[in-house]
């Protein structure tokens, strides 16, 4: 079975604005980046103008559920992740609710996965992983530069803490981000690698194999024995080309992690159909078996369905 671990925001109206608006809406430097916006929003109006008109633009992109199960049918998917997260508290914006992506979850069992929002500065942050559990999310996501905060600080202890002892995984941004308001670096490996280290039986999912730190996540990730890598927010097209700073993840994803790689495909950031997505990831020099633990087989495991 071919397993998008992580697919996107969950195919509501609502859900999905709030998910793809805050990239190019709130986050400073994200729309100087890739929207084709030079000049920095320096004003509270002109931020506000910004989230507004993002809104608008994802609200045209919304898909149905019918559509969102539709494209998964279409790259041969059997299981999808959808997911929200929570950083109100530091960018003053909303983010869906878990229960929204519980609900899809219980209406399409069958089919997808979910995981929830927590954020580390809301004092019940512990009990909100207990919350998502009890509705049937899968795990919890977690993103450093969106909520301020280094990975490895304490208040992030307190989530680690609580999924660790549930049994569940945390998906955990790393590598490069445009913010202008965090370090360009707080998606590091070794904040990863300082997080496993303090809680050995935690399961980690370092988002995007924190290019472009790819040789580092590898050795953090043969380090810890519940470190994973997924390949969400870029195109495995680029992974052989040369210099492209992915070569670690072909080398060692191949061989002694074969394991530990997970296909995703956040569709919606890429704006590329998940099929497309996995007929590049075929199209990579993998071993036939490997190919398959990478789409499939190895988040199976990780999601405790193999």
């Amino acid at each position: 079975m071919i397993v998008d671990f992580l697919a996107g925001a969950v195919p509501d109206e609502d859900a999905f604005t709030l998910s793809e608006a805050v990239t190019n809406g709130r986050l400073r430097g994200y729309a100087e980046h890739f929207g084709g916006t030079l000049k920095p929003a320096r004003t509270h109006a002109e931020v506000t103008e910004r989230w507004a008109a993002a809104r608008e633009a994802a609200r045209e992109r919304v898909p149905s559920e019918e559509d969102f199960l539709r494209m998964l049918d279409d790259g041969g998917i059997g299981l999808a992740g959808v997911y929200t997260e929570s950083f109100g508290s530091r960018l003053g914006v909303p983010t869906a609710d878990n229960g929204l992506v519980a609900d899809f979850v219980k209406r399409n069992s069958d089919r997808v996965v979910g995981f929830g929002g927590v954020d580390p500065w809301e004092l019940d942050a512990a009990r909100t992983v207990d919350e998502a559990v009890e509705l049937g999310l899968s795990g919890v996501v977690l993103s450093p530069f969106k909520q301020q905060l280094l990975p490895d600080d304490p208040r992030m202890a307190r989530v680690y803490g609580r999924c660790e002892a549930l049994g569940v995984p945390v998906l955990l941004h790393t590598g490069i981000n445009w913010s202008l308001d965090a370090a360009y670096d707080v998606g590091h490996p070794r904040y990863i690698d300082a997080v496993a280290t303090a809680f050995p039986d935690l399961k980690v999912v370092a988002l995007h194999a924190a290019w472009p730190w790819v040789e580092d996540m590898m050795m953090v990730t043969w380090r810890h024995e519940n470190v994973y890598v997924d390949l969400s927010a870029h195109r495995p097209r680029t992974f052989t080309r040369p210099n492209s700073g992915w070569e670690p993840l072909l080398q060692f994803g191949n061989r002694q992690l074969a394991d530990k790689v997970l296909f995703a495909s956040t569709w919606t950031l890429l704006g590329v159909p998940p099929a497309d997505l996995v007929a590049e990831v075929r199209g990579l020099p993998l071993k036939d078996d490997v190919m398959d633990k990478w789409l499939g087989g190895n988040a199976l495991r990780l999601l405790g369905r193999a």
